[in-house]
């Protein structure tokens, strides 16, 4: 399954995506790639929930679901780490951009990506 499959399965609200020159304008303004797996969640759901908490789309009229809002300027960021996705159980779900690969906190990687995450997350 790909990553739009499970969250469609799974989450109780969806959003309708975004057009993919908003996600390149994204990736230009935090200068980054975003791996395949989170590109293809934003142009096709742009919103979804994992057990009620929503993960970050491009939402420029809600800052605390905005991914460049929750990024840029920040030392996370600074450091290679893009903030996706808050819980109580988990706290802060990072991807590094450049590996695709989720962390809980900075040590070491939980998943090769984000999919492998959900996945995870929702097993």
């Amino acid at each position: 399954m790909d990553i739009v499959e499970i969250l469609t399965d799974h989450s109780e609200e969806l959003g309708e995506g975004v057009d993919p020159v908003k996600v390149k304008d994204l990736e230009a303004r935090l200068d980054i790639k975003l791996p395949k797996d989170f590109r293809e969640y934003l142009i096709k759901l742009n919103y979804a929930e994992i057990f009620s908490d929503p993960i970050f789309g491009i939402n420029k009229k809600g800052e605390m679901l905005d991914l460049y809002s929750q990024n840029k300027y920040k030392d996370h960021f600074d450091y290679g780490f893009l903030w996706v996705f808050s819980n109580d159980i988990d706290g802060e779900v990072y991807i590094r951009p450049d590996t695709g690969a989720v962390y809980l906190g900075f040590a070491k990687p939980v998943a090769k990506n984000f999919t492998e995450y959900v996945e995870m997350v929702l097993s």
